[in-house]
């Protein structure tokens, strides 16, 4: 990404955008390969969204009540979650030179991350 806004700083035209992702996955395919990569399972319950944002809300409440903390689940992370936001990276590879790392690459470097900071074993 960040090679990305360097290519986008020298080769990048005023007033142009260019989206710096790379592969589109779900977040299926996203906790699938993470549970592969750290050698965990997947998540096996699929909960419908609309059973969840009770839990949402009261998780918020909770939470401004106390004053501090994070709520386990949000009702924007619920909204979000619903809405497939594919994007490419065509218009950068093309007039940038732009080159994504494959995901994989990227979440194996997240799982690294995470052992190394004792967040999981």
């Amino acid at each position: 990404m960040a090679h990305g806004h360097w290519l986008a700083y020298q080769q990048g035209r005023v007033g142009e955008r260019y989206i710096l992702g790379g592969e589109n996955l779900s977040l299926k395919q996203i906790f699938s390969e993470l549970a592969r990569l750290s050698g965990h399972a997947p998540p096996r319950i699929r909960l419908p969204r609309a059973l969840l944002y009770p839990v949402a809300y009261a998780a918020e409440k909770w939470v401004r009540l106390r004053g501090r903390g994070r709520p386990v689940v949000t009702v924007d992370e619920l909204r979000m979650a619903k809405k497939h936001m594919f994007y490419s990276s065509h218009k950068a590879m093309e007039c940038l030179g732009y080159r994504p790392r494959p995901a994989q690459d990227a979440l194996r470097d997240a799982v690294n991350w995470f052992r190394e900071q004792r967040y999981f074993p």
